[in-house]
Order: C-alpha cells, then structure tokens, then sequence
C-alpha cells in the first residue's frame, strides 16, 4: 500500500493499519468492523488536507467533479457510522449489512487525494 512507503510530516502507520484493517473485514464480510473503520479512517484525514472535520474537507478543498461526488457519498456515511458506534441495544434486530457500505471507489478515491496532496501531486 502506498501509504506505508510515504514519507511525509504526517505519521501514516494509524492510517495505514485502518485502510488495511478495512480491507481485510470488508472482505471477510463484516459490516459493523467496516463501517467503525470508515468512519475511523474519515475522523482521521482532515489535517492532512489542512482542516478539522470531514465535512470541511468536503466543503473547503479543491475536488475534481468526480472526486468531489466521492467524498460528499463518504460525508453521507457518517449517520451510519454513527449508528453502528452508538446506537444501544434494543428489542428490534439491527438492519446493517454491506450493501450498507459506500462504494470502494469513493474510498480509493479519498485515499489517492490524500496520497496525491502528501507528495505533492496537482489534482
């Protein structure tokens, strides 16, 4: 993964093992793991790209049409991710599952910029 040969001010070993951790339970089929490490993963990105919260990553840097579509279906995963971390228990059965997952592109999307804008890369 290009993240873990970046050198960069920005230490990348937490990223890293998220986006790696994300691969390995989205592939196993776990959609509660996922969803808490999207949500890890978008908590943790906003200062590399020079901001506090996702949403002003989304709102406040340069996107390309395509990218920016990306990250605004990334910003919308947040209720869910919300909902896995802190909804309590309860009588009804939980719904999630991992069609609940945004798609990988959006991810992968996300990532690339965040790559693109550590080394220094026009998007």
């Amino acid at each position: 993964m290009a993240l873990e040969t970046m050198t960069t001010k920005y230490k990348l070993d937490k990223l890293s093992a998220l986006a790696r951790e994300l691969n390995e339970n989205f592939s196993a089929g776990h959609p509660y793991a996922s969803q808490m490490l999207l949500r890890a993963i978008l908590d943790h990105v906003p200062p590399a790209f020079g901001q506090k919260t996702f949403d002003n990553v989304v709102a406040n840097v340069s996107w390309s049409r395509t990218d920016k579509a990306h990250v605004k279906k990334l910003r919308d995963t947040r209720a869910s991710g919300d909902d896995v971390l802190h909804r309590q228990i309860r009588q009804s059965p939980s719904h999630f599952n991992m069609n609940d997952m945004p798609p990988r592109a959006a991810i992968n999307a996300l990532l690339q910029a965040l790559i693109d804008r550590l080394s220094g890369v026009e998007q």
